[in-house]
């Protein structure tokens, strides 16, 4: 996918370096690079932003930048002008060192190399937004934007079983690490110096504590009116910074719920014009349902794609090679279509992610209410803590593993949770750095792996002022996400009077109304495990259909598909699988309630991992 590579070497390597450059070369992006000195440099992109030529040098030669992204620049207005991002940052860097990067808004990861000192410095943003993978293989260093070209510089190619823990366990990884021992990623608000054959990273950033952020007392309605307006003038902002350039090349990615439907109304707002927005899903589901009235109000441009069986199968094993196998395919192989459909018609695509999650959304469950119940790190909170994220019971991989393989990996995934923990600080700041850190970072970013091989990606909500307030913004207001729909409500009241997906209630909602839908929900849920469920179905309000239904697929169309692969002579006899296990779970898959496809479609990404990148 487009990004930044380098290699710096004291041998001849430019031929394996044009080899490395053709393994992210997926669809015949622009490719600039450059060498001195054993120093090689390459950006591969899709000229629709930045268009500058780069390696970029500084006036007198010593240094070199490379760059991959953008920076949301304040005085940018709605005009064709541009700035030299690469540019920008490298004199930023000149004048001011390491301390520049703390204010910079932007999605973006850049590699500068000094001559004089004979230097390699990499930097990523705030949010590690733009993934980047390092080796050091003997005398050597390189960095990729993919995984898969950097295991061509290594002479063992050993997995790491922490990766194939947390992968199985969380559904993407944690920490720093890859699929492979040896090949690490940037940590987020980093800058990495490779020099005298040594790594230093250093952290120029990280999430705020305020410790007044955690407590529950009653807010005034001053109080409330003051965050309210705070909120509106935020978002209000983070959606210029990155609307307004460009405007007309951006596409919006629109659901039912309330993230997304703040991008685009507030880029309405901002008039953004034209306004063109997809949703995924069958017409009667509750994201095109809802996503559709607000595209009507909006006089949006709006299309709806279906989930196509017979092209799941074949965007799984794509995404798994793109993704260096790190990301579950659960979600993102159902995206391909518009992606494809709006390739070329389109350059920036909006994608509105996690400002649920930190304003609020995720306090309703029930693991999270278990934590903010407590107050200080003890025994019971730390085990709490330990198992927020937990999606894969022990007792199912023990079933679907052969012994000597589950061994290796069954409690690894516990280690990057004691990272987090540290009793100065309340545990609901621990969940939500988590939270940032690896869900939002390494989960839910994994998703725009896909979005990039196609468009650039831009997400408001990652936005330094927005996040600030995100973390200084007290709990007792985000219970039931209250000052974030409170403020929608403010500046967009027909917008909120449109439900939304989840609990079709409409934002306006009081919280007793949405309490009550949820106990609704969840008894609901309870009961179509018992004989009662043949009458639930009858109610279309208790049974629209997700936007795609991996467990009826896997039971019908793709069945023959996933039973080809994991019970195949080429994986068995790799001697992962108990393949009496695997039948045992399939037949529960086929034959009961219970839904397994989400472990089903991790199983088929391990295979996917050894076949595309160690066999």
């Amino acid at each position: 996918m487009p990004g930044i590579i380098g290699l710096i070497s004291k041998s001849d390597r430019n031929d394996i370096f044009k080899k490395i450059i053709s393994w992210l070369n997926h669809f015949n992006y622009d490719i600039q690079y450059g060498s001195r000195d054993d120093v090689h440099l390459a950006r591969l992109h899709h000229n629709y932003i930045n268009t500058f030529q780069q390696p970029v040098f500084s006036k007198d030669q010593r240094y070199s930048i490379i760059m991959i992204g953008e920076i949301f620049h304040d005085s940018i207005s709605n005009t064709k002008n541009e700035i030299d991002d690469s540019r920008f940052l490298l004199n930023l860097y000149i004048d001011k060192g390491f301390k520049g990067l703390i204010n910079i808004n932007g999605h973006f990861s850049a590699a500068i190399y000094d001559f004089y000192k004979r230097e390699l410095i990499l930097i990523s943003d705030r949010f590690g937004t733009r993934p980047l993978y390092y080796l050091k293989n003997n005398s050597e260093f390189a960095f990729s934007s993919e995984v898969k070209s950097l295991i061509q510089l290594c002479d063992k190619k050993s997995p790491n079983f922490d990766s194939i823990s947390e992968l199985f366990h969380f559904g993407h990884l944690f920490g720093y690490k890859t699929m492979f021992d040896r090949i690490y990623q940037l940590p987020p608000a980093s800058v990495l110096v490779f020099s005298e054959d040594k790594i230093e990273i250093t952290r120029y950033w990280d999430y705020p504590y305020y410790e007044a952020a955690y407590s529950f007392k009653e807010p005034s309605n001053r109080e409330i009116e003051s965050y309210e307006d705070e909120m509106v003038a935020l978002i209000t902002q983070a959606v210029k910074r990155q609307t307004l350039k460009n405007s007309s090349s951006i596409l919006f990615s629109l659901s039912g719920g309330l993230d997304s439907r703040w991008i685009i109304a507030m880029a309405h707002h901002l008039d953004v014009y034209p306004i063109t927005a997809f949703t995924m899903g069958e017409h009667n589901t509750e994201d095109v349902i809802y996503a559709k009235r607000v595209a009507e109000f909006l006089k949006a441009d709006h299309s709806s794609f279906q989930v196509k069986p017979e092209d799941i199968w074949g965007n799984a094993k794509t995404f798994s090679y793109i993704s260096d196998s790190m990301s579950i395919i659960y979600g993102p192989i159902s995206g391909f279509n518009p992606l494809k459909y709006y390739y070329k018609k389109k350059e920036i695509i909006i994608s509105s992610q996690m400002c649920d999650a930190v304003f609020g959304s995720t306090l309703g469950n029930k693991r999270i209410k278990a934590l903010l119940a407590r107050s200080v790190w003890d025994e019971r909170t730390i085990s709490i803590f330990q198992n927020l994220f937990n999606l894969v019971g022990d007792e199912d991989l023990k079933l679907v593993f052969n012994k000597d393989y589950y061994e290796q990996f069954k409690d690894n995934y516990l280690v990057n949770y004691n990272h987090y923990i540290d009793k100065s600080i309340h545990p609901m700041f621990a969940y939500y750095k988590i939270l940032m850190n690896e869900h939002g970072r390494r989960g839910t970013l994994g998703g725009n792996i896909l979005n990039n091989l196609f468009f650039e990606t831009r997400m408001p909500s990652y936005d330094n002022d927005l996040m600030d307030f995100a973390f200084r913004l007290p709990l007792s207001f985000k219970k039931n996400q209250y000052i974030y729909r409170k403020a929608f409500n403010k500046i967009f009241p027909e917008l909120a009077a449109i439900p939304r997906e989840g609990t079709n209630l409409p934002l306006t909602a009081p919280d007793y109304r949405i309490n009550l839908k949820k106990l609704e929900l969840r008894i609901v849920k309870k009961l179509k495990s018992t004989p009662l469920n043949s009458t639930i179905q009858k109610f279309n309000r208790w049974n629209r259909p997700a936007y795609v239904n991996y467990k009826s697929l896997m039971k019908k169309e793709l069945k023959n598909n996933v039973e080809n692969l994991l019970f195949d002579d080429r994986t068995l006899l790799r001697g992962h699988i108990n393949s009496s296990g695997l039948r045992q779970l399939m037949n529960k898959h086929y034959y009961t309630e219970t839904d397994y496809s989400r472990l089903i479609w991790q199983l088929i990404n391990l295979e996917y991992f050894y076949r595309h990148f160690i066999d």
